[in-house]
C-alpha cells in the first residue's frame, strides 16, 4: 500500500500511544480513520487530535467504543462498521495491556488471561471478524507484538507470552493471505513512551526494568511512522529502534547466548542493589 490517500483505517488501541499517533498520520495523508477503543470519553478526545490533522475536511474520524477481548461484542460492532463506514483497507491491531508486570509467582491465573484475552485474543477477534472485507479489498494487516516476544524479559511472563504468540499467528496469516492480496506486518517495538508504561511501573520488579532499558526508548510518533514506512514497503517483519535492531541481530547470530548472558549479568546486578 504505497498510498494512504482515500484509503480507510481502522485501529485498536486508537485512542492512546502508538494507535493515537498512526491516527493522526493516516488523516494527515487524506485517510479515513476509524478509532476503536474501549473508553469513549478517552477516544473522544483522540478523534479531535485526529480531526485536526485532516489533509482536508472530507475525511472522515470516526469513533467505536468496542471490548476487542469480547468477540461478541467485536463481530456485532465489526458488521456494523463495514455497513455504515465501509471496509479497512488497513487493520491496525494495536490494543494492547501490561498492567500485570511481575514476578511469574505473584501473577494469578485471571491477571494471565486478561492480558491474553486483550493482546493475543484481541487481535485473533478483529482480524477475523473483518477478515472477508479485507479479502476484498486486499488491504493490510498490521500487528503491534513486541521485543519482549523475541527476547522475554524478567517479569514479563504474562506480556511477553502474549506478544510471542502474535508472532506465530502473524506468521501464520501471512501464509494464508498472501494467495489473497491481503499483506501483513508485524511489528515489534521496545519501550515506547504510551500510557501502558505508567500501569506497568506499578509492579514491574527493578531486574525487570534494568533489562528493559537495554532495548532504548522510542517516541510513540516515531514508531508509528517506521510503522507506515513498513507497510509502503510490503515490510512483513519490522523491529524498530537502532539499538533494538543490534540486540536482534546479536540474538540471532549468537542463538539467543550473547543476549541471555548480558540479561542475567544485568539481572544480577539489580537484585543486589535491592
Amino acid at each position: 500500500m504505497k498510498n494512504f490517500n482515500g484509503k480507510c483505517a481502522y485501529i485498536t488501541g486508537g485512542s492512546s500511544g502508538i494507535g493515537l499517533e498512526m491516527g493522526k498520520l493516516l488523516a494527515a495523508e487524506g485517510a479515513d480513520v476509524v478509532l476503536i477503543a474501549r473508553n469513549k470519553k478517552k477516544l473522544d478526545e483522540a478523534a479531535a487530535l485526529i480531526s485536526a490533522m485532516r489533509r482536508d475536511a472530507s475525511r472522515r474520524v470516526l469513533t467505536l467504543s468496542v471490548d476487542v477481548s469480547d468477540n461478541k461484542d467485536v463481530v456485532k460492532k465489526m458488521k456494523e462498521a463495514v455497513k455504515k463506514i465501509g471496509a479497512p483497507d488497513l487493520l491496525v491491531n494495536s490494543a494492547g495491556i501490561n498492567k500485570w508486570a511481575d514476578r511469574f509467582e505473584n501473577i494469578t491465573f485471571d491477571m494471565f488471561d486478561e492480558v491474553m484475552k486483550i493482546n493475543l485474543y484481541g487481535a485473533r477477534n478483529m482480524t477475523h471478524a473483518l477478515i472477508d472485507s479485507i479479502k476484498e479489498k486486499k488491504g493490510h494487516v498490521v500487528i503491534l507484538s513486541s521485543a519482549a516476544a523475541i527476547f522475554g524479559m524478567f517479569g514479563y511472563t504474562a506480556y511477553a507470552t502474549s506478544k510471542a504468540a502474535l508472532l506465530a499467528f502473524a506468521e501464520s496469516l501471512r501464509y494464508e493471505l498472501k494467495p489473497a492480496g491481503v499483506s501483513v506486518t508485524v511489528v515489534c517495538p521496545p519501550e515506547v513512551d504510551t500510557p501502558m508504561n505508567y500501569d506497568e511501573a506499578k509492579t514491574l520488579p527493578p531486574e525487570g526494568r534494568a533489562v528493559k532499558s537495554l532495548g532504548g526508548f522510542l517516541m510513540p510518533d516515531k514508531v508509528a511512522r517506521d510503522i507506515l514506512d513498513a507497510v509502503r514497503k510490503d515490510r512483513y517483519f519490522f523491529v524498530p529502534g537502532f539499538s533494538t535492531r543490534v540486540l536482534y541481530a546479536l540474538h540471532r547470530f549468537t542463538n539467543g547466548a550473547i543476549t541471555r548472558i548480558t540479561a542475567d549479568a544485568v539481572i544480577k546486578r539489580a537484585s543486589s542493589k535491592h
